[in-house]
Parts: structure tokens; C-alpha cells; sequence
């Protein structure tokens, strides 16, 4: 074989070899590498999990997809045809031979994947420890789970309630089913009830939007559970020191509302709207669509809709011509 046709062979095999990775890369959800702290490689199979969104902290709960062989060198991977069309969350894990006394489960963190994405594990300071990942919205769980952290750094020793994770939960997360796990996190911390009854036009859409969204109604029973028995003593008791206030306040706010009906001159109250609702209220006040709004508060256009919801029910309109109305008096 003279060099021209060696040349030739090398770069034939290498673009055959270059070409067969990307196709078999393309057929991969997952892929990564496994070490073991220890150097030892005792876990031949890595197993797929996909979880149950009412128990993501229990695995057992969670249906078994499949499993992948480890190869000899840590590496493994997990076909795209094994995943759902829509988002869902999952985990890994191994069990792993512990000095011959007992098996060890070593887990991943939970994870949202698609069939539509690509994810892959590298080797870190424990098996699972790093991972990127194209799917949107297991970045926005991680920026939620960061930020939930950060809270509990702030709030070492002490008992708050996290009061800020209510905020963060609903005007920060916009991916419905990352919102969905931030609910229940909310329910967890005995913090739902009492945001509900702030907050019922929010929760309202949100529920009307879960039942259209296709996910699983059992993944969003918890939250009509608490909506449903949520009864008005329960509200009386959480908020008592607020209705002391008000009762103070009687003579003012009479007077006030009776000024308004009276006059007919000023603009609607709006101390019951939120900041972002007020700003939501001054775009289309401006003429704004709701998807000129979405950009330039940098929210999501569903976000948009809830808001607008809850300003209608708070200024007693049922449109938005009455809203602009009301906004000329």
C-alpha cells in the first residue's frame, strides 16, 4: 500500500469513526461517566427511575425504566426512546456492594428530562455530582433549589418561615411544572394554606391552568385538596392580627370608599393590587398587549394572563375596556 492510499484509509476511518459517535450521541437522553472516590467500580448497572411528582423524595415510589450497563471505563448512557415527550422528572441510581456487608443506594439528584433533550454526567467528587443538561426547565429547579439554599443559609438557627420562597415560587418561576414542585415545597413548609387565603384569584388561575396543561391530576390533587377545605375560620385564625387592623382602620376606609363613590373622580383604589400588578394595570392603561407586557417586565405571556385575572376580580371588572374605563375617571 503506497503512503497516498495509507492517507486516504486513516482519513476514511476517521470520519467513519467521527460519524458513527454523533449518530449514536443523537440517539442518547443521557450519557456520562462514573467514579468512585475509593477507585473501586463495584456497580455494573445504573438504573433509571421516573418519579412520582407527590414523592420526589422517595425513590421507591418512583417507576423503574430501565438500566444501562457500566462500561469498564465508568462510561454509560441512556437512549432517548426511554423518556417521555413531555417534561418529567427522573434520577439515577446504583446499588453498590459496601464491603461485603451490605448494599449502599447511591443516587443522582432529581432531574426534569424530555426525549427532546440531551443530558450528560461528568466525573465529580461523587458519582452524579456534576451534570449539564439542554432541558429548560431542570435549569429553572436548579435556580430554585440554589435560591431555596441561599434561604436556608440566611435562616441557619433560627425558625422562619421562608416567606420569601412565596415570592420566588410565584413570579419568579414561569415553567409550569417547576412551579408545580415550588407549590407543593410551599405546602411542605405549612406555608400554603396561608398564601391562598392572600392570594385566592392566583391560585385559581393557576389550578385552571394545571387542569388544561395535561399533566397528571394527580399531580396537582394536593393543591385542590387545599384549596377545597381551606374554610373561612382557617383564614380568621391566620390572619387575626390583620383583621384588628382593619377594624381600626374602619372609619378611614369608609370614608375613603365614600369619597370615591361620591366623586366619581378618582382612580380606582389601588391598594390592594401587588407591585407587579400595578405595574401590569399602567401598561394597559398605556395601551400595551399583553405580550408587549410579558417583554417588558421580562415575564411569561401565562404570568401576564394571572395577573390580569386578579386585577379584574380586586377593581371588579370583567374586561379589559371596562379596566380602561375605570382608569379615565
Amino acid at each position: 500500500m503506497n503512503l497516498r492510499s495509507l492517507v486516504l484509509t486513516k482519513k476514511t476511518i476517521f470520519f467513519a469513526v467521527l460519524f458513527y459517535g454523533t449518530v449514536l450521541n443523537a440517539q442518547n437522553a443521557i450519557s456520562g461517566h462514573i467514579d468512585w472516590e475509593d477507585g473501586a467500580s463495584d456497580a455494573s448497572r445504573i438504573y433509571l427511575v421516573k418519579l412520582d411528582l407527590s414523592q420526589l423524595e422517595n425513590i421507591k415510589y418512583g417507576k423503574e425504566v430501565t438500566w444501562s450497563q457500566v462500561a469498564d471505563d465508568g462510561s454509560f448512557s441512556f437512549q432517548k426512546k426511554h423518556f417521555a415527550d413531555k417534561d418529567a422528572v427522573y434520577q439515577l441510581y446504583v446499588h453498590r456492594l459496601e464491603k461485603a456487608l451490605r448494599d449502599s443506594l447511591v443516587r443522582s439528584t432529581p432531574f426534569i428530562l424530555s426525549n427532546r433533550d440531551s443530558m450528560h454526567f461528568d466525573g465529580g467528587d461523587a458519582p452524579f455530582s456534576v451534570y449539564s443538561t439542554s432541558n429548560l426547565a431542570d435549569k429553572e429547579w436548579k435556580r430554585l433549589r440554589e435560591f431555596e439554599m441561599g434561604l436556608e443559609r440566611a435562616e441557619a438557627g433560627s425558625h422562619g418561615d421562608f416567606p420569601a420562597l412565596k415570592g420566588y415560587t410565584k413570579d419568579s418561576l414561569q415553567i409550569l411544572i417547576v412551579k408545580l414542585i415550588g407549590i407543593r415545597q410551599l405546602a411542605d413548609k405549612s406555608l400554603l394554606d396561608q398564601d391562598i387565603a392572600k392570594n385566592p384569584d392566583y391560585y385559581l388561575a393557576l389550578l385552571a391552568e394545571l387542569r388544561e396543561s395535561g399533566l397528571p391530576s394527580r399531580d396537582f390533587a394536593f393543591l385542590e385538596k387545599h384549596m377545597a377545605y381551606l374554610s373561612i375560620e382557617e383564614v380568621q385564625r391566620d390572619f387575626a392580627l390583620s383583621k384588628t387592623i382593619n377594624i381600626l382602620l374602619g372609619t378611614l376606609v369608609l370614608g375613603l370608599v365614600g369619597f370615591i363613590v361620591i366623586g366619581k373622580r378618582r382612580k380606582p383604589i389601588l391598594s390592594d393590587l401587588s407591585k407587579q400588578e400595578r405595574n401590569v394595570q399602567n401598561l394597559i392603561l398605556a395601551g400595551k398587549s399583553n405580550k408587549e407586557i410579558a417583554n417588558e417586565l421580562f415575564i411569561s405571556l401565562s404570568t401576564v394572563k394571572t395577573h390580569i385575572t386578579s386585577i379584574y376580580s380586586k377593581l371588579q371588572v370583567s374586561n379589559r375596556q371596562e379596566l380602561l374605563q375605570k382608569g379615565k375617571i
